[in-house]
Formats: structure tokens, C-alpha cells, sequence
């Protein structure tokens, strides 16, 4: 038996707002919540502003957001913030295991996430939970997450620093060559000789810690680096 299904009245005030671009999944789960008594809605967006027009006309207690919306996470996390300025208690749904990333949903304010393998009665509890104002997580596992995303900024860090220390007309030289442009061409595009461009990109080696131009774009692509 789940456990807030025996707090009747919470379960009879409980308004959740589904937010999800997946028909089938979101009308199925509303109806599933509306069996147990709770009021429940689909936003499926697409705009991040439509969600929040819909959150900002229904306040619900709850907003159950699929962290994958619209196929973009890079949407989803910081839609959960301007949830949060609306005064939105969000719990966000996902299949990903990537810790880091759960951890960056909890820093921009979501409540709770929970796994989509997780059972109904699960998610129903976290649900009710929220909208009780009772935590959905346990604390332990919350800073887990957040311990997650630390050490994964910290490593970015790491990854991104040797390619702080390059000059400005370097970061250029180097977005050449991970374009594939040989040091003739990049000499003719930036009308200097290509004694100077093979100075440059002597240097660019040495900083990266690599000893050809192919590693160092290969160290630039692995740390996900662009020249602004």
C-alpha cells in the first residue's frame, strides 16, 4: 500500500502538472494520478515560455518535468529554475544515470528526481511527498548528486586549463587546424607569413603538452574546447 494514499485530504488537494512532449506517456500518467484522486494536468510545451504560462495559470503543488523535454536537456535545467521563481515545487522525471547531471537538475532547485524504471507506487509516494512539503529524496542521496556535479566542474577544470594559458591569436590558430586548415591557409586568411603561424602553433604544442598538430586537436576535441 502506498504510504500517502491513507493522508486522504492530501491526496484530494494534490494538483500536479505534467510536463512532457510525449503524448502517450504524459496522458497516461495523468490518468493514473487522477485514478488515486489527485488533480492532474499535460503541458506538453514546446516553448520553455508555454510551460511556465501553464505553471503561472495553475500553480500546482507539484510539477513532474521530464528532464529530456523536447529532446533538449539544455532546455530542461533551466526551465526548472523559472519554475522554482514561480514558486513551483519541481520533481523531475528521467531515465538518465548520469549523476552530475540529476545533480545540476537539484542545484537549480528541483526537489526531488526520480527514475522513470521507477514503479507507479514509487513515483506516486515522491509525488505526495512534495506536495506535502516533505522531502522526496533522502538526504544522503541528495548530496551524492550534488557531490557528483562538484567533481565533474572540477575536472572540467582541469580539462579546460591548459588551454587558458593560450593567447588570443592562438585559441584563432588552433580553431584553424581543428577546422582542418593547413598553416598556408591559415597564413593567407590572417595575411601574416607562415614562419609566424608555425611559431604560433610551436607554442600552441607546448602549452597543450602535445608534440604534433594532430594531438593537440585531438586533446581539443576530447575536452570539448572551442575558440570563442
Amino acid at each position: 500500500m502506498v504510504a500517502w494514499l491513507a493522508d486522504e485530504q492530501a491526496t484530494s488537494m494534490a494538483s500536479v502538472l505534467i510536463v512532457d512532449d510525449h503524448a502517450l506517456l504524459a496522458d497516461g500518467l495523468a490518468n493514473a494520478l487522477k485514478e488515486v484522486g489527485l488533480a492532474a494536468r499535460v503541458s506538453r510545451g514546446p516553448r520553455a515560455d508555454d510551460i511556465v504560462t501553464a505553471a503561472r495559470d495553475h500553480r500546482p503543488d507539484v510539477v513532474l518535468l521530464d528532464l529530456a523535454m523536447g529532446g533538449e536537456i539544455g532546455m530542461t535545467v533551466p526551465l526548472i529554475t523559472r519554475l522554482r521563481e514561480e514558486g513551483c515545487h519541481v520533481l523531475v522525471l528521467t531515465g538518465s544515470t548520469d549523476r552530475a547531471l540529476l545533480g545540476s537538475c537539484l542545484e537549480a532547485g528541483a526537489v526531488g528526481v526520480v527514475s522513470k524504471a521507477e514503479s507507479f507506487e514509487d513515483l506516486l509516494d515522491k509525488v505526495l511527498a512534495t506536495a506535502a512539503g516533505r522531502s522526496s529524496m533522502p538526504p544522503g542521496s541528495r548530496d551524492e548528486l550534488l557531490g557528483a556535479l562538484r567533481r565533474e566542474r572540477t575536472a572540467e577544470r582541469a580539462r579546460q586549463a591548459p588551454f587558458d594559458t593560450l593567447t588570443g591569436r592562438e585559441r584563432a590558430v588552433l580553431g584553424a587546424l581543428m577546422d582542418g586548415s593547413s598553416a598556408e591557409e591559415i597564413a593567407t586568411a590572417a595575411v601574416v607569413s607562415v614562419a609566424t603561424v608555425r611559431s604560433q602553433i610551436r607554442s600552441i604544442l607546448e602549452k597543450l603538452g602535445v608534440h604534433s598538430q594532430l594531438a593537440a586537436v585531438a586533446l581539443a576535441h576530447h575536452a570539448g574546447w572551442q575558440p570563442a
